[in-house]
């Protein structure tokens, strides 16, 4: 009498959690370094385009040295080499959403030397921000020539209520860098985000699976 060939015994179950757990815990990481990559890259976005020149209250921002009435006068300390921007800033049920605001003539400065600059430069990056009920926008730009007090004149505009801020230009290569910056930063958290859920979710379902294994252990 032949005997018969014993039945393979089945592979034990796998019951470790260290699976599970890191693969759970690698979704976690990954989803908070994306959170903390949307904070940088709305930072970055919004310091690109905030230009400090309006106050909530309508007032001159930290970015202005000098603001006068359009038309008006004022004094302002500049630095030699320096950029700076004229901005026009307007009430803004003033003009219309499709119109851009202008002064009659270009801002003129009266250097320490007593040369006359005009503010007819294109500024790095044309700025166009609203606060309450005013909007400012870049009308021209210059380059400081020494440095000293300077005597600014402002021109009349066809706007009433304008007021003219002198701030700092915006170079545009920093800008540009912010604002693609801002973009790839996007990607990045979409990507982050994505993989870690998928590790986050694949890892709960592994830990329950294994957990049901290790209670019918």
């Amino acid at each position: 009498m032949s005997a018969h060939p014993s039945s393979p015994v089945p592979a034990p179950r796998r019951t470790s959690l260290a699976g599970p757990v890191t693969l759970t815990v690698t979704g976690v990481v990954l989803l908070v370094v994306a959170l903390v990559l949307a904070v940088v890259a709305a930072a970055g976005f919004v310091g690109a385009v905030r230009s400090d020149v309006l106050t909530r209250d309508g007032r001159p921002g930290s970015a202005v040295l000098a603001s006068a009435d359009a038309p008006g006068a004022a004094r302002v300390d500049l630095t030699a080499g320096e950029r700076y921007a004229v901005y026009l800033v307007v009430p803004r049920d003033a003009v219309r959403d499709d119109e851009r605001p202008d002064l009659d003539e270009d801002v003129l400065l009266l250097a320490p030397s007593g040369a006359v600059i005009e503010a007819d430069d294109s500024p790095g990056v044309n700025m166009e921000s609203g606060v309450g009920g005013l909007v400012a926008v870049t009308v021209g730009a210059f380059t400081a020539t020494e440095t000293g007090t300077y005597d600014m004149a402002v021109p009349p505009t066809d706007v009433p209520g304008a007021w003219v801020a002198l701030a700092p230009d915006k170079p545009f290569g920093p800008f540009f860098g912010a604002i693609w910056g801002t973009v790839l930063g996007v990607f990045g958290v979409l990507g982050l985000s994505a993989v870690g859920f998928g590790a986050l979710v694949g890892g709960i379902v592994w830990w329950v699976v294994r957990a049901r294994a290790r209670r019918s252990a």
